[in-house]
């Protein structure tokens, strides 16, 4: 069945053409997929859908709830790209991601509205990131003896920054010095740890490793072997390659009447701002700048009392960029902060 919408009222009709906005019964799908008659095996371009940039943790509070919630998650998943939904592997909370802060704020209320489902959050977290900014070697041989065979495996290279691809493998073995058979377990050793840096332990980004050297055993080499040499190599000289913490920069674009255009400016440059422009017209200012969205929190209550509640604002994701040092000392005393007493540096 095809509906055309008309606010609550619906119209059913026999065919859409290009430019219509219907709604299909009795078909499981989400924001994305092609429909066709089946005679035409087409797939229309995907959308971009840019990376989480803010996240928080919930927790139904009883067993009806975790069920409800559960259908909820499907739910939006299926209708929003960049909303996106995963378990934390260390502390087991469900973690909600999207692009901005009022995006998870809506879904927060639906739970609550729609499902009634009963749920407890953390604040909203930024997704850092990390990188690396000096070019570093390594030479790593990972060997261990059993009661049977062993495991042996040794992996020469060097991991430098690489400002195109968030990661990139090379292979420059030459000689057989690694059997070709290994060199995907060396890559998926690499990429496993790019998961979790070792500063803050958010995602690693624009690295590129390439492998130059190594060693086998004819008996206790492996796949298992290659891949924990790969791992134990970036382990080795990670810190020696002075990670570096990134933060995604926002582009902010503010209408405010005239008279406060001048306390915008100065409020959005407090929160480490760079204002890009400014243009003024009969009534109104639009003011664009790129703003950490680490300080965006709570600017839309802050912009409606500056502005007598007559100033708006829209936010979207520009980029990343690396947090000045005395800004990414504190980020990184507060995440140690609320990592368990074991886990911390030091």
């Amino acid at each position: 069945r095809i509906i055309r919408m008309h606010a609550n009222e619906m119209e059913e009709i026999q065919q859409a053409d290009a430019g219509d906005i219907v709604a299909i019964f009795g078909i499981d799908c989400q924001s994305g997929d092609t429909f066709t008659d089946g005679r035409l095996e087409v797939t229309m371009t995907g959308m971009y859908v840019p990376e989480p940039v803010i996240s928080l943790s919930l927790k139904a509070e009883d067993t009806p709830s975790e069920t409800k919630l559960a259908k909820a998650l499907n739910r939006f998943t299926k209708e929003d790209p960049t909303f996106r939904v995963h378990v934390d592997p260390d502390s087991h909370e469900t973690v909600i991601s999207g692009m901005g802060e009022l995006q998870l704020e809506v879904y927060l209320e639906r739970i609550r509205r729609e499902y009634q489902a009963t749920v407890t959050t953390s604040p909203p977290r930024v997704a850092f990131r990390e990188t690396i900014s000096k070019r570093v070697k390594f030479n790593y041989t990972h060997k261990k003896q059993t009661g049977g065979a062993g495991q042996y495996a040794r992996v020469a290279g060097y991991l430098e920054p690489n400002s195109d691809q968030d990661f990139e493998f090379q292979d420059s073995i030459v000689g057989g010095a690694i059997p070709r058979q290994f060199i995907a377990s060396v890559e998926k050793g690499f990429t496993s740890m790019l998961e979790k840096g070792r500063r803050i332990g958010a995602k690693v980004v624009n690295v590129r490793v390439v492998i130059n050297d190594g060693k086998s055993h004819s008996v206790d080499s492996s796949e298992m072997a290659f891949q924990e040499a790969a791992r134990g190599a970036w382990r080795q000289v990670y810190s020696k390659a002075v990670p570096k913490i990134l933060e995604p920069i926002m582009q902010v674009s503010v209408e405010v009447p005239k008279e406060y255009a001048g306390n915008v400016m100065g409020n959005l440059m407090q929160r480490r701002g760079n204002i890009i422009g400014s243009q003024e017209e009969i009534t109104c200012s639009k003011v664009e700048a790129e703003v950490p969205l680490a300080e965006m929190f709570g600017y839309s209550t802050s912009l409606r009392s500056s502005t007598q509640g007559m100033g708006n604002f829209t936010m979207e994701f520009s980029r990343y960029q690396r947090v000045p040092s005395e800004v990414a000392k504190k980020i990184e005393a507060e995440i140690q902060e609320k990592l368990p007493r074991k886990n911390r540096k030091g």
